[in-house]
C-alpha cells in the first residue's frame, strides 16, 4: 500500500512489474482498517487496478486456491510455530493466483509467506519486500530518489508498517547515498 505514494502508476505502467487483484482493491476501499491507517489512499482510487479476472479465475488458479483452501480447512500445522495456519480467503486468492502466474508476493504477512515456503516450496516464486520493490526501481532507473519520496518511506515507520530486510536496508542507502529512515 505505501508504494502507490511514490509510484502512482505501478499498477498501471507494466515498466514497474507490479500487478494485484480486484479482491485486494476492493479490500483497500471497503475495510476500515486502511480507512483509518492509509485515510490518503482514495486519492489513488482509480490507480489501484487489479488483473483481469481472465487472469485471476482460470482453471489453475482454482486449483490451487482448492489446495490451499483445503490445506487450511484441515488445519495445516506451522512447521516453525507449531501453530495452525490461519489465511483470509482473499490471502488465500492472493497465493493462489501468484501460484498459477508465477508472480512473486509482496506481504509483511509472515505467516502466508511460510505457508507457501512449507506447502508449495517449489512453485512458489518468494516474496519480495516493498524496500526490495523499490531498490529494484532504483537500480533499473524507473523512480528518481527525492526528499518528497524519502518522506513516504519514513511514514513506514510512523504508520507501524512491517521491519524491511536488512539486506535491503544496505541496499537503499547504497543506491540512495541516505539511511533507512525507518531503521
Amino acid at each position: 500500500m505505501m508504494l502507490i505514494r511514490i509510484t502512482p502508476n505501478m499498477f498501471l505502467d507494466s515498466k514497474y512489474r507490479c500487478v494485484t487483484l480486484n479482491l485486494m482493491r476492493h479490500e483497500i476501499f471497503r475495510n476500515p482498517k486502511f480507512k483509518m491507517k492509509y485515510p490518503w489512499r482514495i486519492n489513488f482510487k482509480t490507480k489501484i487496478q487489479g488483473l483481469p479476472s481472465s487472469a485471476t479465475d482460470n482453471a489453475d488458479v482454482n486449483r490451487y486456491f482448492g489446495a490451499i483452501n483445503l490445506l487450511i480447512g484441515n488445519i495445516t500445522i506451522n512447521a516453525k510455530t507449531g501453530r495452525p495456519f490461519d489465511l483470509s480467503y482473499i490471502d488465500q486468492r492472493y497465493l493462489a493466483c501468484a501460484l498459477a502466474t508465477g508472480y512473486r508476493i509482496s506481504t509483511g504477512d509472515e505467516n502466508l509467506t511460510l505457508f507457501a515456503l512449507q506447502e508449495f516450496g517449489d512453485e512458489f516464486h518468494g516474496n519480495i519486500s516493498p524496500l526490495g520493490i523499490i531498490n529494484g526501481w532504483i537500480r533499473e532507473r524507473l523512480i528518481e530518489w527525492n526528499d518528497q519520496v524519502h518522506s513516504y518511506v519514513a511514514d513506514w515507520k510512523i504508520n507501524n508498517e512491517h521491519p524491511q530486510p536488512q539486506t535491503q536496508i544496505g541496499k537503499f542507502k547504497k543506491f540512495t547515498g541516505r539511511s533507512y529512515p525507518g531503521s
